[in-house]
C-alpha cells in the first residue's frame, strides 16, 4: 500500500482533497498533512510518504522551494501540484522537479484519480526496476561466488597455477579473505551426506568437492589477535558440529581432518595435505571424530597381510571370483587389527595396484614407469572408509583378472609348465615350496616329487640355478656390490648366495667378476 500527505495552507482545501483521494478505487494510506513547506519537510522525514500533494503559495516555505528541496533530498517521491495559479514560473519549476502533474483549482475527482493513476504507475515501474537491479546484482554476486568457490577448490586440490593466485570477485569471499589467519577442515561422510552442510553459515566458507559427494571442505577465517590454541579449539568445536550434521548411522559416522593455522591463502594446498594426513593417520576402527594434524611419526607395529603374492597370481591367472575372495580376506584381516592406520591399509593397496600395473604393461606391451597409479591416488585422496577402498580394489583387480583370463600364461594343461612359468616370472621374490604349492592347489610333498619327475631338478636347485644365471649377467654388466646383486635376486643372506654361487659355478662371485 502506498501512502500520501497533503500540503496546503487552507484547511478546507486539504479536507476536500482528502475526500476525493479516499474515493479512489485502490487503498492509499493517509500519512498526514501540513500547512507550509517547512512543516511538510519534517512530515516527509518522519512518515516517508510515497506521494506528496502540495499547493504553491504557502507561508514560511512555498511550494516552489518545497519542490526543489524534495527533488534534491527525496528524488523517488512523486509530487502532484495543486494550485490556483497558472504562473509560468511555477509551471517551469514543476517541470524541473519532475512532478507527476500540475492541477489547477478547482479540480474534479476524476482529475485527482487520473493523476493518482499516473503517480502509482510511476512508483510501480520504479519499484520493478529496483527489484530487477537487486535481483540482477544478487544473481551476479551468486555467480561470482560460485566461481570463486571453484577457484578455492582448485587451490585446495592443486590444479591451479602455483605462481599466481586467482582474482576473487564476489563481495562475500573478498570479505572472508580479509582475515589474517585460516584453518581448513576436510569433512568426510561415508553415507554421501557431506554436501548437506548449510553453505550459508557466515562463520566459514563451504567448498563442496567436485569429485565426491562424500567430501567437502570448510575454510574458517580467524582473527589474528586470537592465540593459535584458541583458533584450533574453535575449529575443533566447529568440526564436532559438522560431524553431528553429516553422521547418519553407527559405524558410518562422519570424520573431519583439521589443518594447522595458516596465514596465506596460497597455503591451501599444504593445508589440504595436512587434513588428509590427519584422516589417514587414524585407526581404521575409529569413527565419528575429528583429527588434528600432526607430523607423521612411526606407524604402529602391526602384522602385515602376507597373501599379496597369491592375490597377484590369481589376477594374472584370470580367476576373478578367487580374486574377490582374497580381496575380502585382505580387508577382513585388517579389520581384526584395529590398531592399523588407514594410511597403512592404503599403502599396501598402492603396492598391489602397482604390481598389477606392471603386470598389465607386460601383457598389453605398455610402459610402466613405476609411478603410482593416478586413478588409485584419486580414489585414495577422496576415500576415508574401508567400503570405498574395498569397492575400488574389487573393481580394478577383478576387471584385470577378467581381461587376462584369455591371455594368461598359466593356461597350460600341464601344471609343472605353469609352475615353471611362475618361477621364471618371480624368481627374485621369496619363493618356497609351500607358497607355490598353495597357489597351484597341490600338496607340498607331491609338488616336490612331481617337479623332480618332470624337470629332473630339485625344486630349490631349479630356482637357485635360475638365480645364479641372472647373477652372472649382473656381475658382468654392473658394478653393484655382491650383496646388492644377491638381494636383487631374492637371496636375503649374502653368505648363502656365496655358497650357492660357488657350488654351481666353481668360483666365488668376485672371482667370476674378475675372470
Amino acid at each position: 500500500m502506498y501512502s500520501f500527505i497533503i500540503v496546503d495552507d487552507e484547511p478546507l482545501i486539504r479536507k476536500g482533497l482528502l475526500k476525493k483521494i479516499q474515493s479512489y478505487g485502490e487503498p492509499l494510506a493517509f500519512a498526514g498533512e501540513a500547512d507550509n513547506g517547512a512543516d511538510a519537510l519534517e512530515l516527509i522525514g518522519s512518515q516517508n510518504p510515497d506521494i506528496i500533494f502540495t499547493d504553491m503559495r504557502m507561508p514560511e516555505m512555498d511550494g516552489k522551494s518545497l519542490m526543489k528541496t524534495v527533488h534534491q533530498l527525496y528524488p523517488d517521491k512523486k509530487m502532484i501540484v495543486i494550485s490556483g495559479h497558472s504562473d509560468f514560473d511555477y509551471m517551469k519549476e514543476a517541470i524541473s522537479a519532475k512532478v507527476v502533474s500540475y492541477l489547477l483549482k478547482p479540480f474534479s475527482r476524476e482529475e485527482i484519480h487520473r493523476t493518482l493513476e499516473q503517480a502509482i504507475e510511476a512508483l510501480e515501474k520504479e519499484q520493478s526496476v529496483k527489484q530487477e537491479v537487486v535481483l540482477k546484482t544478487a544473481e551476479n554476486e551468486q555467480i561470482s561466488y560460485h566461481s570463486d568457490i571453484q577457484s578455492l577448490l582448485n587451490l585446495i586440490i592443486g590444479i591451479h597455477q602455483r605462481d599466481k593466485l586467482p582474482a576473487f570477485q564476489s563481495a562475500r569471499l573478498k570479505e572472508a579473505l580479509t582475515a589474517s589467519a585460516f584453518i581448513l577442515l576436510t569433512v568426510y561422510a561415508p553415507d554421501s551426506n557431506a554436501q548437506h552442510i548449510d553453505e550459508l553459515q557466515p562463520e566459514y566458507v563451504y567448498i563442496p568437492h567436485s569429485q565426491s559427494d562424500k567430501l567437502a571442505f570448510i575454510l574458517i577465517p580467524l582473527p589474528a589477535e586470537q592465540p593459535d590454541s584458541e583458533k584450533l579449539a574453535y575449529a575443533k568445536r566447529t568440526a564436532e558440529q559438522l560431524i553431528s550434521a553429516v553422521s547418519v548411522r553407527k559405524g558410518s559416522e562422519g570424520c573431519v581432518g583439521i589443518s594447522n593455522v595458516f596465514h596465506d591463502i596460497s597455503m591451501l594446498r599444504q593445508a589440504h595435505h595436512e587434513t588428509i594426513t590427519a584422516l589417514d593417520q587414524r585407526s581404521i576402527a575409529d569413527f565419528g571424530r575429528c583429527y588434528m594434524y600432526e607430523k607423521q611419526g612411526e606407524w604402529p607395529d602391526v602384522m602385515l597381510w602376507e597373501r599379496t603374492h597369491e592375490l597377484l597370481f590369481l589376477v594374472e591367472s584370470g580367476k576373478s571370483l578367487k580374486v574377490k575372495e582374497l580381496v575380502l580376506d585382505f580387508f577382513a584381516f585388517y579389520i581384526r587389527q584395529p590398531a592399523v592406520s588407514l594410511a597403512q591399509l592404503k599403502e599396501q593397496s598402492r603396492d598391489m595396484i602397482q604390481e598389477v600395473k606392471k603386470m598389465l604393461s607386460v601383457y598389453l606391451q605398455t610402459h610402466a614407469d613405476g609411478s603410482p597409479s593416478s586413478s588409485l591416488e584419486s580414489v585414495l585422496n577422496i576415500s576415508f572408509d574401508l567400503d570405498s577402498i574395498r569397492e575400488y580394489l574389487l573393481t580394478v583387480l577383478m576387471s584385470t583378472a577378467d581381461l587376462l583370463k584369455e591371455s594368461s600364461v598359466y593356461a597350460s594343461e600341464n601344471v609343472i609348465d605353469n609352475i615353471k612359468t611362475y618361477i621364471h616370472k618371480n624368481f627374485t621374490k621369496d619363493l618356497t615350496l609351500e607358497k607355490i604349492s598353495s597357489l597351484f592347489y597341490l600338496n607340498p610333498s607331491y609338488l616336490s616329487f612331481l617337479f623332480k619327475e618332470k624337470t629332473t631338478h630339485n625344486f630349490t636347485d631349479y630356482i637357485n640355478q635360475l638365480r645364479i644365471e641372472h647373477a652372472k649377467t649382473l656381475l658382468k654388466n654392473s658394478d653393484d656390490k655382491v650383496y646388492k646383486v644377491a638381494k636383487q635376486l631374492g637371496f636375503d643372506n649374502p653368505k648363502y648366495f656365496f655358497r650357492v654361487f660357488k657350488k654351481i659355478t666353481g668360483a666365488t662371485p668376485e672371482e667370476f667378476r674378475k675372470s
